[in-house]
């Protein structure tokens, strides 16, 4: 009796909690094998709920309702659904690049939804793989050749790939979802229920799976091993424990310490570092030397306002999503190719151009053409040797530009260069001329010159001269009715200046700099009055920093401070970086790499009557400069008194007669000198109106 109101209490409480009520017709209890038979009878009895004589739960919303270690009988559905999707598809005429389309942006995203909450089990990622790149190399008869590989295709676009996610690493960045939420402990009930079952915040990241954790717990912990390298701590307040906190590279600082002295136990990050230098000198604990060489040559900001946080480092506003975490995983896999600024091929889809083109242009690039060359390196065909002229391998340049009867077509097309059959990287024989104005006729002919092996290599049929020339010319037109670039409108400038917004009070110009190789980060700026008249300027020189957003606000930072030390409160401050200005302008960002800096910046707009606005680079050559100068300097900052001073002399002198001028020479030599100086490198017409020219037709 006293079981049966324990579970009549139990189902009540659930059903008021979620105001949703049991339908006993559609629930079924699953046991135990050591539970007894008279208990299962007697708990049926109770509860009206059958018994599951399987273990098989089906599925709920979707989803397999798993009992232990996931199968693959348990997601083969997912490949059944992929390959009934293919069967409508392989039936229609698609080419290639259709069909990576649809790879892409269909058949990649029917496994996605099972893939936020479970561990696909290996096989079945495999499996997903291998359907994928049937459907893009094999025709519906399942013959074909894989051209380019997986690893090739799965990388992003601008690295020479196509964007086809692979399965286990979209699963990985899928579950990293859910890692970022139980990290920040979002207001959500799972993270509420998983956070009081195990751990809660930034301790996830450092958890131990036990065997007798939840699935779904495993398979979160599972994702968080494999990116847990890019969630690092990013400093706000400093309140995190200087011991306890893994803020650093270092780990737990006080594992690293045989004992932690009694006047140390209260540290926090902020305490230390806002010591003096060295940091390290305020311990009482011992620490080893390695880590005291660390902790010293580490510089963090804090601001009270702000909480500490882990955040995203691959992305600068420091929140986790699925495409930064795939992109991540790319550059983890393959570091040498994403590493040194490798080429990009970015140039190829920038291209206005039919797919079918750019896509031959990619093949050509990655050498996957099928020539005989190629065939004969993957051990397809015998030889290798062209089979129109005999003389040569059939490279794809022999192919569609050295061979005989291609030759007549380029040569019709008046491509009779010197250099246009030079021995030349495939690579750089189509950009530097896919770029040229004659881009569409160069395009057409590499093209048609393809079709016309295919046509005698395969269907035994030769084309004549002048069919070629007719289709090369027919395929130009349609490239250029198609091109949008192409205007007929003449051509209208834009008049702007300086003081677009005639501001009539001081103009602060600010602007950042990366320069050289190793990359080297400045700023800089120059405070103006509203006629153009230089009051100040100021630049210098960032350490350990190459990234230009951090220059463009760090120029903001010292712009607003320079004009606060010189008693300026009502201002107007142009950046020409629009991505600075809408930071500054929007909403808070928790979790940004550079929240510190920015809250700093909010801070000191609030001291005075200031505003901040964007403006074009080409009217801001003046910041320009001065961040050049700070970026190929070694000094952190320079304030340009020297010129306001000189910049007042010739004021002055400008107003003097003309009498005097003749009796002091060297005033007059001085005044030349001084306004040359001006001249050449603050561009004092940069406050009359300049005149912009709008591109906007193209030849």
């Amino acid at each position: 009796m006293q079981v049966q109101r324990c579970l009549s209490f139990g189902m009540g409480i659930s059903c008021l909690s979620s105001a949703l009520k049991i339908n006993l017709s559609k629930s079924w209890a699953f046991y135990s094998s050591g539970t007894p038979h008279a208990k299962i009878n007697r708990l049926t009895s109770i509860t009206g709920i059958r018994i599951r004589s399987t273990t098989s739960f089906d599925k709920y919303l979707g989803f397999p309702i798993l009992k232990g270690r996931a199968k693959r009988n348990d997601f083969h559905f997912i490949i059944e659904k992929m390959q009934s999707r293919l069967a409508s598809w392989k039936h229609r005429l698609l080419n290639k690049p259709g069909r990576l389309t649809l790879a892409s942006s269909v058949l990649s995203s029917i496994p996605s939804y099972y893939m936020q909450v479970t561990w696909l089990p290996q096989s079945i990622c495999d499996s997903i793989d291998q359907t994928t790149r049937n459907f893009i190399w094999k025709n519906a008869n399942n013959k074909g050749i894989h051209l380019v590989g997986l690893n090739k295709i799965a990388r992003l676009k601008k690295l020479g790939g196509r964007g086809i996610r692979t399965a286990r690493e979209t699963n990985i960045c899928l579950l990293g979802k859910l890692v970022w939420d139980m990290v920040q402990s979002s207001n959500k009930l799972w993270v509420d229920v998983l956070s009081n079952r195990y751990v809660a915040g930034p301790k996830v990241l450092h958890a131990t799976a036990h065997s007798s954790d939840s699935v779904t717990w495993s398979f979160i912990l599972r994702a968080r091993n494999i990116l847990k390298d890019a969630f690092s701590w990013r400093a706000g307040s400093g309140s995190s424990s200087f011991w306890s906190c893994r803020w650093s590279s270092l780990g737990f600082i006080g594992s690293l310490a045989s004992y932690i002295n009694i006047h140390d136990l209260q540290l926090s990050v902020k305490d230390v570092f806002s010591s003096g230098s060295p940091h390290a000198h305020i311990l009482y604990t011992q620490l080893p030397s390695f880590a005291i060489d660390i902790i010293n040559n580490m510089q963090h900001k804090f601001n009270a306002s702000l909480e500490d946080a882990f955040i995203w480092t691959h992305n600068k506003n420091g929140i986790y999503t699925a495409n930064n975490g795939y992109s991540w995983m790319l550059a983890r896999m393959n570091p040498v190719i994403t590493s040194n600024s490798p080429p990009s091929w970015s140039w190829i889809w920038k291209l206005q151009l039919s797919e079918k083109i750019k896509f031959l242009f990619w093949l050509a690039c990655h050498n996957s053409v099928p020539t005989l060359s190629m065939l004969n390196h993957r051990n397809i065909v015998h030889s290798a040797v062209c089979s129109r002229c005999g003389l040569h391998d059939e490279t794809f340049l022999h192919c569609v530009r050295d061979c005989i009867h291609s030759k007549h077509s380029w040569q019709q097309a008046e491509f009779n260069q010197s250099d246009f059959f030079s021995n030349e990287d495939t690579i750089n024989w189509i950009k530097n001329r896919v770029m040229a104005p004659y881009s569409f006729l160069f395009a057409a002919t590499i093209w048609w010159a393809w079709r016309n092996r295919n046509m005698m290599c395969l269907c035994n049929e030769n084309w004549l001269n002048a069919k070629l020339s007719f289709n090369i010319q027919g395929m130009v037109d349609t490239l250029k009715a198609c091109d949008p670039s192409i205007s007929y409108t003449t051509d209208e400038g834009q008049f702007i200046k300086w003081n677009h917004n005639n501001h009539s009070c001081v103009i602060l110009n600010v602007d950042g700099s990366c320069l050289g190789s190793p990359i080297r980060a400045g700023y800089g700026g120059i405070l103006r009055n509203d006629a153009g008249f230089f009051l100040s300027g100021f630049s210098g020189y960032i350490q350990n920093s190459s990234d230009i957003l951090y220059a463009e606000l760090y120029a903001i930072y010292k712009g607003l401070l320079l004009a606060k030390e010189m008693g300026i409160t009502d201002f107007v401050c142009y950046s020409d970086s629009l991505h600075c200005i809408n930071i500054l302008n929007g909403p808070p960002m928790r979790f940004h790499a550079y929240v510190v800096l920015i809250q700093d910046i909010k801070e000191l707009l609030e001291q005075g009557n200031v505003m901040v606005n964007y403006t074009l680079r080409e009217v801001n050559q003046c910041a320009d400069f001065f961040a050049k100068l700070g970026a190929s300097s070694d000094v952190e900052f320079l304030w340009h008194e020297l010129l306001r001073w000189t910049s007042r002399i010739f004021s002055k002198v400008m107003r003097l007669e003309f009498s005097i001028w003749e009796s002091s020479s060297f005033l007059f030599c001085f005044s030349c000198f001084v306004l040359a100086l001006f001249t050449k490198f603050f561009s004092y017409n940069s406050f009359l109106t300049k005149k912009r020219s709008l591109n906007t037709t193209k030849t």
